[in-house]
C-alpha cells in the first residue's frame, strides 16, 4: 500500500512531464560525423533585428550542411517582440518544411521573447536553476519609463504563444498566462483549468498562477506542466546528447552581422542621425559640396543599410566597392586637392575588392582569437601581395613605356591643363583683385598679377573672366568671392 501510495504522488507530481523519444524526430548516424548547428543567444545581447538576422542566416547555413538538428542556447531575458515573432517562424519552418528539429536549452532565462523562441522549439531543456515566463509586452513611455502594451498587442501575442504552445502539444493555457496577467489557472483533476475569479478555486484546485500576476516557471514546474522535456547540467551532458557518436557542432558566425548589428545599436543609429542633420545644415550653408555634404551622404547611407540589412548583407561587399569608387569619382571631378574623402575611396574600393575576391566571408568571426580571423589574415596576405605587385608593375611601366595623356584630360579644360602647378600662397595676396582663368564651380584657377593660382569661391557659381576678391585661403586654394560691381547674369 506505501508503495502504490508513493507512486500515485510522484505520478501526480509529475503529471504532465513526458519522457521524449528524440529518436522520432532526431536522425543520428552511428557511424560517420554527425553535424549540430549550435545558435546562442545571450543575455549581453536583447532579442532585436540583428538577432533575427543571425538566426536567419545561421538556419539557412546549417540546412546547406545537413545538420541533424539545431541547438538553440537561451539565457535571454527578452527583447523586441517582432523580432522575436519572426525568429519563432524561421524555427517552427525549420522544423515542419525542412525536418530539421531545433532542441532549446534554456540556461537559467527564457523570459518575455525569450519565452517564445523556446515554445517555438519541438524540444526544451533546462538546467536546474531555469526561468520561463514573464512575456507580457511593454512599450516605452515618453518620459523614459515603461508601461503594459495595448490590448491589441496583448492579444496577438497571447494568440502567438497559444498557436506555438499547440504545434508541439504542450499546454496553451500556460502559454497565454505567460503573456495575459488577467488568467487565473489551476490543476483539477489532472488538467490545467482556466477560472473566472479566486471564488471558483476549490479545495482540492492546485493554484497555478493568480489574477493580476504574470506567469512564470521555474525548474521544477517547466518539467511538471510539461513545457521542459528533460533536465540537464549542459545539452551534451543529457544522456541522449551525450551518446551522439562523432559529433561536429557548428557554431555559425558572419562579419556582416556583427556589422549591422553595431548600425541597429541605438547609441550608433543616434550619432548618425546627427551626423546627417549636421551634414545637410553645413552643406547648404556653405557654397559648394565638400565634406559636410559626404557626411551627410554616408550617415543616410548607413541608416538605409540598417533599415533594409535583410537585403542588403548579401550584396554589402559590392556596397561598399560602389561607395568607395563614388568617393573616388568625388574627389577626382568635384572636391579639389586630395584628403580625406580620396583616402575613404582608396580604402572602401581595396576593401570592397578584398570581399569580394574572398571564397566565402561567412563563418570569419571578428574575434580576433579565433580560427576565422587566421583565414582572413591568410587571405588578406596574399591580396596585399596582388595589390603591391600592381603597383611594382605600373611604376615599371611608367617608367618605360611613352607616356600618353591621361583619360580624365578630356574632362579639364585647355586652360586648366596647362601650367597650373600648384603654387605656394602669398599672405599678401589677400585682399587683391584676381581674374578667373576658368569657370568657379566652386573649385577652378585665378589670374594674380599674371600669375597663375587655384581657388575656391565662397559665395556662388563664378564665370570664367569674372573679376573676384581674394578673401583668404585654404590648403593650396585661395578663397574668393565676386566683385559687387560685377555683372554676373550671364546665360
Amino acid at each position: 500500500m506505501k508503495v502504490l501510495l508513493f507512486l500515485l504522488v510522484f505520478v501526480g507530481s509529475n503529471l504532465f512531464a513526458i519522457e521524449p523519444d528524440f529518436q522520432d524526430y532526431i536522425f543520428i548516424k552511428q557511424s560517420g560525423e554527425n553535424k549540430i548547428g549550435l545558435i546562442q543567444i545571450e543575455r549581453e545581447h536583447p532579442i532585436d533585428e540583428s538577432t533575427y538576422l543571425y538566426v536567419k542566416f545561421a538556419l539557412e547555413h546549417f540546412k546547406k550542411e545537413r545538420v541533424s538538428f539545431v541547438a538553440l542556447n537561451l539565457n535571454t531575458p527578452g527583447g523586441e517582440v517582432f523580432a522575436a515573432v519572426k525568429i519563432a517562424q524561421l524555427l517552427v519552418k525549420m522544423d515542419s518544411e525542412y525536418h530539421i528539429p531545433v532542441v532549446a536549452f534554456i540556461d537559467n532565462w527564457a523570459l518575455s521573447a525569450g519565452a517564445m523562441l523556446a515554445y517555438s522549439c519541438r524540444y526544451i531543456g533546462i538546467t536546474s536553476t531555469a526561468s520561463m515566463g514573464a512575456a507580457e509586452p511593454v512599450v516605452a513611455t515618453g518620459d523614459g519609463g515603461m508601461q503594459t502594451a495595448s490590448e491589441k498587442m496583448i492579444s496577438a501575442l497571447r494568440s502567438e504563444f497559444t498557436n506555438l504552445a499547440k504545434v508541439y502539444g504542450r499546454d496553451p493555457l500556460l502559454a497565454e498566462a505567460m503573456v495575459d496577467k488577467d488568467m487565473l489557472l489551476v490543476v483539477r483533476d489532472g488538467k490545467i483549468v482556466a477560472l473566472q475569479d479566486s471564488e471558483q478555486i476549490q479545495e482540492s484546485d492546485q493554484v497555478v498562477v493568480l489574477k493580476g500576476k504574470l506567469l512564470t516557471l521555474n525548474a521544477e514546474t517547466l518539467l511538471k506542466y510539461g513545457i521542459a522535456n528533460f533536465e540537464a547540467a549542459s545539452l551534451f551532458s543529457a544522456p541522449f546528447f551525450a551518446a551522439i557518436p562523432e559529433k561536429n557542432i557548428i557554431a555559425y558566425t558572419d562579419w556582416k552581422i556583427d556589422f549591422f548589428a553595431f548600425l541597429s545599436h541605438p547609441a550608433i543609429a543616434s550619432l548618425l542621425l546627427i551626423g546627417l542633420i549636421l551634414g545637410v545644415y553645413l552643406e547648404m550653408s556653405h557654397p559648394g559640396f565638400g565634406l559636410p555634404g559626404i557626411l551627410a551622404i554616408s550617415c543616410l547611407s548607413l541608416i538605409l543599410l540598417s533599415s533594409f540589412a535583410v537585403q542588403a548583407i548579401h550584396w554589402l561587399e559590392v556596397i561598399i566597392l560602389a561607395t568607395g569608387i563614388l568617393f573616388l569619382l568625388l574627389e577626382i571631378f568635384v572636391i579639389p586637392g586630395f584628403g580625406i574623402v580620396g583616402v575613404l575611396g582608396i580604402i572602401l574600393t581595396l576593401g570592397g575588392l578584398f570581399m569580394l575576391t574572398l571564397p566565402s566571408f561567412e563563418g570569419i568571426s571578428l574575434n580576433f582569437s579565433g580560427w576565422g580571423f587566421d583565414i582572413l589574415l591568410y587571405h588578406l596576405a596574399w591580396f596585399s601581395i596582388g595589390v603591391i605587385a600592381s603597383i611594382a608593375l605600373i611604376c615599371i611601366l611608367m617608367h618605360y613605356l611613352p607616356r600618353r595623356k591621361f583619360f580624365l584630360n578630356k574632362f579639364v579644360s585647355k586652360e586648366d591643363q596647362e601650367g597650373f602647378i600648384p603654387c605656394v600662397l602669398n599672405r599678401e595676396h589677400i585682399g587683391k583683385f584676381a581674374i578667373a582663368l576658368s569657370d568657379l564651380k566652386p573649385s577652378g584657377h585665378i589670374s594674380i598679377d599674371g600669375e597663375p593660382f587655384q581657388a575656391l569661391s565662397q559665395s556662388k557659381y563664378i564665370y570664367k573672366d569674372s573679376s573676384v576678391i581674394v578673401i583668404g585661403a585654404q590648403g593650396a586654394h585661395y578663397i574668393v568671392i565676386l566683385k559687387e560691381t560685377e555683372d554676373v547674369s550671364r546665360s
